[in-house]
């Protein structure tokens, strides 16, 4: 039988030899893959390249996914993660190839497919035993918060009410008691002075929610 992990088999050892941190990072990883998420942002991203690639992009998509988990906050902090630990999570593209995926490729005519993605990986991880238990209503919180951000260059940063200075997201997730701060559906970046109970942003972030469960969770107007 062929075997399908993607990434070296992790173990625990008291010798010193071979010792790798963060190792929690390849399972994610591997997550991605068999869900079919990598696989699927590919196929969606794969007209914005000219030729073969070195690192489809949804391995790239993957990676950064996954080492925001890890508590990257830039892409920079990608590599750092994972560029000196190749030996158990495999080759990562380039800080340059990661940019290029995240500010030239999901564009607006792509970030629909690649959103579908994401929806489509959450039901096969719902649907092989992650998807919440207990009644049967599913609750979403949508709250705004404040990312400080010192430097005015960054886009949309900009006063906030607070009189600090950065950018005031719009996130939705799904309430789930059993998993820390819920389950992540969606976000809208905004400037930071944006408003806390804008309600055109409330819907926008909303409906991407929605859109980002598990097609049997979703409301059906009709009923």
């Amino acid at each position: 039988m062929k075997n399908i992990a993607t990434t070296s088999r992790v173990k625990v050892s008291a010798d010193g030899h071979g010792v790798v941190s963060h190792a929690g990072m390849a399972m994610l990883r591997e997550l991605a893959d068999w869900t079919g998420l990598s696989t699927q942002v590919t196929a969606a991203l794969a007209d914005t390249y000219r030729g073969p690639w070195v690192y489809a992009p949804g391995e790239v998509f993957a990676d950064l996914a996954a080492a925001v988990a890890d508590g990257a906050d830039c892409i920079d902090a990608v590599g750092q993660l994972c560029g000196d630990r190749e030996h158990a999570f495999g080759a990562k593209a380039s800080t340059t190839t990661m940019w290029r995926l995240v500010d030239e490729r999901i564009d607006a005519a792509h970030l629909p497919a690649v959103r579908a993605a994401r929806a489509a990986a959450r039901a096969a991880a719902w649907a092989a035993g992650a998807a919440p238990t207990g009644d049967d209503w599913l609750h979403i919180d949508i709250d705004a918060t404040l990312v400080i951000d010192h430097s005015d260059n960054k886009h949309g940063a900009a006063p906030t009410w607070k009189k600090t200075f950065g950018l005031h997201p719009l996130l939705a997730f799904l309430d789930r008691p059993e998993i820390a701060g819920g389950e992540a559906l969606a976000g809208l970046l905004r400037t930071g002075n944006a408003g806390s109970n804008t309600a055109s942003d409330h819907i926008i972030v909303l409906a991407q929610a929605l859109a980002a469960l598990a097609p049997v969770c979703r409301p059906d107007p009709a009923t």
